[in-house]
């Protein structure tokens, strides 16, 4: 117990390491861009993502809600359902374990993605982390509790099938690394090997403005699903703004907490007014 508790100490230091390298690298470039940095890390946008990531990284919502979740799912399973629990994926070696999750739980995140842009209801979950209008390093903690349950949620069976291999802490890291740059608002590409891995350039189109970008580019890791499925757009020679089209979403870290649910209230209220109209009709 006392090793695997060093090791998640370990973990969680790394993990804090990677952060703050994230966010070295991004404000040198800002410097060099001549960007007022101070200006930009103390308005309300960036200060309302910092506590995002002050709760995500105090792990309450794992504990009180995320774990307990997963736990009763994996009892669930285990008790009506242990053939999704697949023998061969169990007995492959750990490397193609660990290949099968990845690509499996890209491409189910690649559609979850899609699903939560294309139908409202999904979108009242997802819409709090399109709201930030300043992408910077810790819009990636920039999700509602209710945003993280459903991805769990619908995901989960994804790694029931695969075996949810452990990834080893070095890519785990370099998944971080790359998570938080790509929502750094820099145009970086990463060169040809942006073509298979999703960019800060790429995902800043996702979280454009700009109505030729709008419902594009939701690829989370590998770049490939939008080529595949015909939702990659360029991101062109013009300098992009970010946050939501069509409505505006107070720049509040409590009330994003419950916004999914304001807005599924909204969408029933008009449901019950429209068909209200169709009967007066």
């Amino acid at each position: 117990m006392a090793s695997a508790a060093v090791r998640n100490i370990g973990a969680e230091l790394a993990f804090y390491a990677v952060l703050a390298l994230a966010l070295t690298l991004v404000i040198v470039a800002e410097l060099i861009q001549r960007r007022d940095v101070l200006k930009r890390y103390t308005s309300r946008n960036v200060r309302t993502d910092v506590l995002y990531a002050v709760l995500e990284l105090s792990h309450l919502e794992a504990l009180l809600v995320l774990a307990p979740v997963a736990a009763s799912l994996n009892a669930g399973i285990d008790a009506h359902l242990p053939w999704l629990r697949l023998d061969a994926v169990a007995a492959a070696p750990l490397w193609l374990k660990l290949v099968v999750t990845l690509i499996a739980a890209d491409f189910g995140a690649y559609w979850l993605h899609r699903w939560k842009h294309a139908w409202p209801v999904l979108w009242q979950f997802h819409k709090v982390h399109h709201s930030q209008s300043e992408l910077n390093v810790f819009t990636r903690f920039r999700f509602p509790l209710l945003d993280r349950l459903l991805d769990m949620v619908v995901l989960f069976p994804i790694g029931v099938i695969t075996g949810s291999a452990t990834v080893p802490l070095a890519l785990y890291l370099l998944m971080v690394l790359r998570s938080c740059l790509e929502h750094s608002g820099q145009n970086w590409t990463y060169g040809p090997l942006g073509w298979l891995i999703v960019s800060p350039s790429y995902h800043g189109v996702h979280h454009s403005d700009a109505p030729e970008h709008i419902d594009r580019n939701f690829a989370g890791v590998f770049a490939i699903w939008d080529r595949m499925f015909g939702t990659h757009v360029p991101r062109g020679d013009k300098p992009l703004t970010y946050g939501l089209h069509h409505e505006k979403i107070p720049q509040d870290f409590l009330y994003g907490q419950v916004a999914p649910i304001h807005g599924l209230w909204k969408l029933a209220r008009a449901k019950r007014a429209g068909s209200t109209m169709e009967t007066a009709a």
